[in-house]
């Protein structure tokens, strides 16, 4: 459980399903809420499968491309067909 709430994500989700309640419920609730919301994502296989689909995937380099860097491209392609 603890590698859930060390991933900055995940604790942000979790901290958003709590939001509403702050201020409403007391802190010993608050921290039981969060508590049980860990452990169901760590333990239930639904749950796991849902957030592993919800996570924002990581892309290491865009695919857009700007006016420069395709016309950059055009230049060099023509240079190496003739």
């Amino acid at each position: 459980m603890q590698l859930l709430t060390s991933d900055p994500w995940i604790a942000a989700q979790i901290d958003e399903i709590v939001a509403p309640y702050a201020g409403r419920l007391p802190a010993a609730d608050l921290a039981w809420l969060r508590e049980q919301l860990v452990e169901t994502l760590a333990a239930d296989e639904r749950a796991a499968a849902l957030l592993k689909a919800a996570r924002p995937r990581y892309v290491e380099e865009s695919g857009e491309v700007g006016p420069t860097a395709v016309s950059a491209q055009s230049k060099a392609t023509k240079a190496k067909a003739g």
